[in-house]
């Protein structure tokens, strides 16, 4: 009899314990909370990118064309931000182009000297530009599923916001300023061609 009392006893104590340790949510408190990286970006989109576009962040194509054979290195530790060790440094480059080649994913713009950028156009992919922008920090998010979840955003709106306006513009033989987003590792060949992420596509004046 005593070890049935105490049986029920130890089993009325588990029940409390687990009760007491248990938190009830709200179904639509839970929601409220999660992440939600649309809100960010577009604070950063409408905040930030214009006077960043426009800012000493971004370094001029000649410049950044003649730096890149005379001293690359001095380019990247002015300009070039990082995810961490391994990882491609990302910068900001504008200028003006001239369109040579227009294709479904890539569009070949060529300088007054004579360099060669492919701009994409679509299906972009990878954090170029969420490092560019040094506007996002990993320290700042739970998990890295957030934090790629902002390189996805911005990555839709070039294609929504600034590629899909300019298509008209996109057409060989037309000056364009382009300010966009690229990757630059310290070794590369001397004939290398970047391939441009665009944040800004405006035709010349």
């Amino acid at each position: 009899m005593k070890k049935a009392i105490k049986a029920i006893a130890w089993c009325v104590a588990v029940v409390i314990i687990l009760a007491l340790s248990l938190k009830v949510e709200r179904l639509d408190e839970r929601t409220t909370a999660e992440f939600d990286p649309t809100e960010q970006v577009e604070h950063f989109w409408n905040e930030s990118l214009p006077s960043l576009l426009v800012g000493d962040r971004v370094v001029g194509v000649d410049l950044f064309c003649q730096e890149l054979k005379n001293n690359r290195q001095l380019l990247i530790d002015r300009y070039g931000l990082t995810l961490g060790i391994g990882a491609p440094y990302s910068l900001l480059v504008g200028g003006e182009f001239m369109v040579a080649e227009v294709g479904e994913e890539l569009t070949t713009l060529r300088t007054e000297t004579g360099a060669l950028f492919l701009m994409r156009t679509a299906y972009i992919f990878g954090n170029t530009v969420r490092e560019a922008s040094g506007a996002f920090s990993i320290d700042d998010y739970e998990n890295t599923m957030d934090f790629n979840s902002i390189a996805s955003e911005l990555n839709d709106r070039v294609v929504e916001r600034i590629v899909a306006p300019a298509t008209n513009l996109l057409q060989a033989g037309n000056s364009l300023r382009v300010v966009g987003a690229l990757d630059l590792t310290p070794k590369g060949p001397a004939d290398e061609v970047f391939e441009l992420i665009p944040l800004s596509i405006q035709p010349c004046e």
